[in-house]
């Protein structure tokens, strides 16, 4: 890698290391403060925020990104412009199930925004500066908040930091037509679902609520913060090379030593996780096996981010099956392996999907070079 690469790259690291770490601490805090049932509930909220933010977005920060990096400002600014109506929509909609997912959403939304938007103008420098400020907020606030406002004083800092970290993409967001959108529908729909992978991480939470109590829900999001902590190298690697493959560069090197790192960090939490979760949070010890299974997940989440960047840089109007394959089998494993093995049922459901998904998308990408 050239030393420009290694440097932006680096950039990318540290913003999203630094968030998914003090996002961890975030969920570390609170599970240690609440037990797992409010913890269930606490998470349930961000859930149905997550899940609402999801579709408000409909994919259009993943398409944001792309088309900024093909230097295309005109399609860029209906992306936002779209993008304003239907998160106002959402939000519209969510005030009458639950007000503070609604403000949580319209947050979560805006800043996901502000990300993709960075990348694709290679402003790796501001996007790790912006990535840390909202993290560093996302500690603080809902930290301050709780011991005021309780779990609502949790969510309103959340929504603020959110927020204050997205000031730029308010600054430099331009309303206009976005009619001619509709010849890039295809592409706006597959990005959705690639998007919307993330769909799976919080509609489970509502089903998990639903089928089995928010007990589970909170031994559940315990293991599943751990897995996504660790993921950070999957969801950087993506990040990183959404943008660099759409401009035609391929980095072989680097997706095989992230491969290698995955594989090191799963062995490792595999080994030591009894001992941890024992000593430190004995409220959660009940989830121990189903977090060393849940782990195995980040290999081939690696693949996954490496095919996924692939596919979406050739704008293919294919891979957002993928995501409809990942989350329908996911929801499906999670009906009967939870109903049959509980916890350790949930982690199974989460590893199947994703192998499931890794599978697709290589045939996928076997099809690309047939043709």
């Amino acid at each position: 890698m050239s030393e420009n690469t290694s440097k932006n790259f680096s950039f990318i690291s540290i913003g999203r290391i630094a968030a998914v770490s003090l996002q961890a601490i975030f969920f570390i805090v609170f599970a240690s403060l609440l037990d797992p049932t409010v913890y269930g509930e606490l998470n349930l909220i961000i859930a149905i925020a997550g899940t609402a933010a999801t579709f408000s977005r409909f994919g259009l920060n993943q398409t944001l990104q792309i088309y900024r990096a093909k230097n295309n400002s005109v399609i860029s600014d209906q992306i936002n412009t779209l993008f304003v109506i239907t998160t106002g929509i959402t939000a519209i909609i969510l005030v009458a199930i639950n007000p503070l997912s609604a403000i949580l959403c319209i947050a979560m939304s805006f800043f996901a925004m502000n990300l993709q938007n960075l990348l694709g103008l290679r402003r790796y420098k501001q996007f790790m500066l912006v990535s840390i400020l909202k993290s560093a907020l996302f500690i603080v606030l809902p930290i301050v908040f709780y011991y005021v406002l309780d779990i609502p004083g949790i969510v309103l800092g959340m929504a603020i930091s959110h927020f204050v970290a997205s000031i730029d993409y308010f600054k430099k967001l331009r309303i206009k037509p976005f009619f001619e959108l509709k010849n890039n529908y295809k592409i706006l729909i597959n990005n959705f679902g690639v998007d919307s992978v993330s769909f799976s991480f919080l509609i489970d939470k509502i089903i998990i609520a639903h089928m089995f109590g928010v007990y589970f829900v909170g031994i559940y999001q315990f293991n599943l913060q751990i897995f996504l902590a660790l993921a950070v190298l999957p969801n950087i690697l993506l990040s990183f090379l959404l943008t660099e493959e759409s401009m035609g560069v391929s980095y072989k090197k680097l997706n095989f030593l992230v491969i290698i790192a995955s594989i090191i960090l799963a062995v490792s939490v595999i080994v030591f996780a009894p001992a941890g979760v024992t000593k430190f949070f004995p409220k959660y010890s009940e989830g121990i096996l189903g977090l060393q299974i849940l782990i195995i997940s980040i290999i081939p989440e690696s693949f996954q981010a490496i095919l996924n960047a692939k596919l979406m840089a050739q704008e293919s109007t294919k891979v957002g099956l993928s995501a409809i394959i990942r989350i329908s089998t996911f929801l499906i494993l999670i009906a009967i392996l939870g109903h049959l093995y509980g916890l350790v049922g949930l982690s199974l459901s989460v590893l199947i999907s994703i192998i499931i998904n890794v599978l697709f998308l290589l045939f996928l990408s076997q099809r690309k070079v047939k043709q």
